[in-house]
């Protein structure tokens, strides 16, 4: 028994420095926001600009939703840097149904923030998120 645990923990010391050079070949510093919405692994259908764990170089000036069919923007609340507090921020009202949709965002200091977004469809379901991202 012992040696079947003693194999098993080489086997994964050996795979350990792989998995490491392997991570760190993935950097995303200098990637724009398109080209990490373009990474990001949607599970609901949804691809966000800026898409959940982006670092970005400059702060966004929108935000912006790709749903697989037509949704409604109806909320988006800001939480982040300097302040920590909420910034509602506006929404269009009176809009159609699309499949993107995009909204400016105020200017925005340095610091992390996450997003918290709800939308919904022509036929009355909801689909709520949240992305997270940080500007350098």
């Amino acid at each position: 028994m012992k040696c079947s645990i003693l194999a098993g923990s080489v086997a994964l010391a050996a795979l350990a420095p792989l998995s490491i050079a392997q991570a760190q070949s993935h950097s995303h510093s200098g990637m724009s926001a398109q080209e990490h919405a373009a990474m990001q692994a949607p599970t609901s259908g949804v691809v966000t600009s800026p898409a959940d764990n982006a670092m970005l170089a400059a702060a966004p000036t929108t935000f912006s939703a790709t749903f697989p069919h037509a949704m409604v923007l109806t909320s988006l609340r800001l939480t982040g840097a300097p302040s920590g507090e909420p910034i509602e921020v506006a929404v269009a009202a009176d809009v159609q149904p699309a499949t993107t949709v995009t909204t400016p965002l105020p200017g925005l200091a340095p610091g992390s923030y996450s997003a918290a977004w709800s939308a919904k469809g022509a036929d009355g379901h909801e689909m709520t998120g949240v992305v997270r991202f940080m500007v350098h």
